[in-house]
């Protein structure tokens, strides 16, 4: 469905009001708990496959593979994502994209408890949950701005990355587990249960028409034949005396827009190096979690432990912010960085299970801090109606997170895991401050308070 369709079917929320918290907000609760199944199901499909291949290769290279596909869309298709999400009805699209992966996700449940679960299905599985990635994050993100109102966004973003960040710890812990006790394909078939509850639950979001004009149903189909043919047609006589002044134009229009977004908002443009950075040398440990685990051997279960500290730190990272956060965004955002690189590398050192656990928890609690903060300084720093295009550009930025994950594998297969992520890390390090002596807009990026 257009999402100018959609305005002439329910009335705009009211999401304005100043105080209260993210859940006095009309449909926010079960949009959140939608999002905490979705995160959950994200995450614990990103441990099992990189523990399967794990199992079946012991190849650093083929395990780091498995976040870079499945990560690849962010950098390809993001852009498209956010365009996506600035035409269509972003509820419609989050319940698609979910309805969509729940059988694929079933169907490797199967083929691995029936033994026929190896790379050539594992692998195109993972980039099409990659695809699914895309569309959530950069529709699900504009949907919680549009239901809560900029006044309270940055505790419904905080509460966001509290659903991220438990999937991180619940995905890996319950995946080590249930692979521990149960198998691998068990865990998967688990995984479509979740995410068809989370279908379920958007049933209740309530739809919020997007913050432009009404259009008639002759309307409605001559844009979507031209969205066919990417053509750009301005409104002729009979579009005006139809009293529309504006001129349509086509997804492709719309996607030079939301690219020329970069070059022309400076304080975006700060913002997104921020990601880029952060995604391409800190997060590209992820598949990672797996290496480390074998170097203080650790076991399946361990291992998950280990992975779910991610999680936990983001976890308290986003406390932190919703109680603390408000209007020093951009400070908190750079200096979570910082806290998380610094940390990797110690975490890449250490002796035992033990010291791994606490490490990778400091880590994510910088972590933390960076991902609750990023949505929200994105999404205020451009007009109403670029806010999904923004966002696209936003999982383009995180798409540097494939190439750095690619990147860390093959240092690991020549030097190490360890070498690997300590480099990685060192190198952000750099990178970071760098960036922040060029473009530092972000430092002074804040926000409206209740």
């Amino acid at each position: 469905m257009r999402r100018g369709a959609a305005a002439t079917e329910a009335p705009r929320l009211e999401p304005e009001v100043r105080g209260g918290g993210a859940f006095s907000a009309r449909g926010f609760a079960p949009l959140w708990f939608s999002g905490l199944c979705w995160h959950w199901g994200r995450w614990a499909i990103a441990f099992l496959a990189s523990y399967h291949v794990n199992q079946i290769t012991g190849s650093p290279r083929m395990v780091q593979l498995t976040g870079a596909i499945m990560w690849a869309p962010l950098l390809l298709g993001g852009a498209i994502g956010g365009v996506i999400s600035d035409r269509f009805d972003r509820r419609r699209t989050v319940r698609l994209q979910t309805a969509l992966l729940v059988p694929f996700v079933a169907v490797v449940g199967l083929a691995e408890r029936a033994g026929q679960l190896g790379i050539a299905l594992l692998y195109p599985f993972l980039l099409f949950a990659g695809i699914g990635w895309v569309v959530d994050m950069t529709s699900r993100r504009a949907l919680v701005l549009d239901i809560v109102g900029p006044h309270r966004l940055h505790k419904a973003m905080a509460w966001e990355t509290m659903a991220l960040a438990s999937g991180v710890a619940a995905g890996q812990l319950l995946g080590g587990a249930v692979a521990d006790r149960a198998g691998v394909g068990a865990a998967f078939l688990g995984v479509a249960a979740m995410l068809g509850l989370g279908l379920v639950l958007l049933m209740w979001v309530p739809h919020v028409p997007p913050a432009r004009p009404a259009a008639s149903a002759a309307d409605r189909w001559s844009d979507a034949l031209r969205d066919r043919i990417f053509e750009v047609v301005p409104l002729g006589r009979a579009g005006e005396a139809h009293g529309h002044s504006r001129a349509r134009t086509s997804t492709l229009t719309e996607l030079r827009a939301g690219l020329r977004l970069a070059r022309t908002n400076r304080s975006l443009l700060s913002i997104l190096g921020v990601t880029v950075m952060a995604n391409f040398f800190m997060f590209a440990y992820f598949p990672a979690v797996q290496l480390i685990g074998d170097q203080v051997n650790a076991t399946a279960s361990q291992i998950g432990i280990i992975g779910s500290m991610t999680g936990f730190g983001m976890i308290t990272g986003s406390l932190v912010t919703a109680r603390w956060g408000d209007g020093r965004w951009g400070i908190a955002y750079s200096f979570g960085v910082f806290v998380a690189m610094a940390m990797l590398i110690v975490w890449a050192l250490s002796p035992n299970v033990l010291i791994a656990v606490i490490t990778l928890y400091v880590a994510s609690c910088g972590s933390g801090l960076f991902a609750a903060t990023q949505s929200t300084l994105v999404l205020t720093a451009v007009s109403e109606e670029m806010r999904g295009r923004a966002m696209g550009l936003l999982s383009m930025a995180i798409g540097a997170l494939p190439v750095g994950t690619y990147v860390l594998g093959e240092v690991a297969q020549q030097l190490g895991a360890r070498t690997a992520v300590i480099l990685m890390a060192s190198l952000g390090l750099a990178g970071m401050t760098l960036w922040l002596l060029i473009r530092p807009e972000v430092l002074q990026r804040s926000g409206p308070t209740p």
